[in-house]
């Protein structure tokens, strides 16, 4: 697990919300966010701009960078954004919103695409 107390917490959050409600999705992205170092998460707003269909939530258990061009309204969640990345999302009419705002808003994980 990382030594890092924020996303320590924000993991143990997920994997509670994971086996209260018995959703894979949150058990999955526990497990990506307390990934070592080497294997962490980071995804650039093309690649979600390519995945990305308008209508279906994305959550990304680590980083967003604001690499590459976004014509497109995403609802993204993610432990962190770049200041490009958050712009780039709320620029094109979307939103770039945080574990627990994004968990509150999506409970059941029903819809939302697990983008590692």
């Amino acid at each position: 697990m990382k030594s890092n107390k924020v996303i320590r917490s924000q993991a143990v959050m997920l994997e509670r919300k994971a086996r209260k409600e018995g959703l894979a999705i949150w058990r999955d992205a526990a497990q990506a966010l307390s990934a070592p170092k080497s294997t962490e998460t980071i995804v650039n707003i093309s690649r979600l701009a390519r995945i990305g269909d308008g209508k279906s939530p994305m959550f990304v258990p680590g980083k967003v960078l604001g690499t590459g061009p976004l014509d497109r309204k995403l609802i993204v969640g993610a432990f962190s954004f770049s200041e490009s990345a958050r712009n780039k999302i709320e620029s094109a009419g979307g939103e770039a919103l945080e574990i627990q705002e994004f968990v509150d808003r999506y409970p059941k994980g029903s819809g939302v695409l697990l983008v590692k």
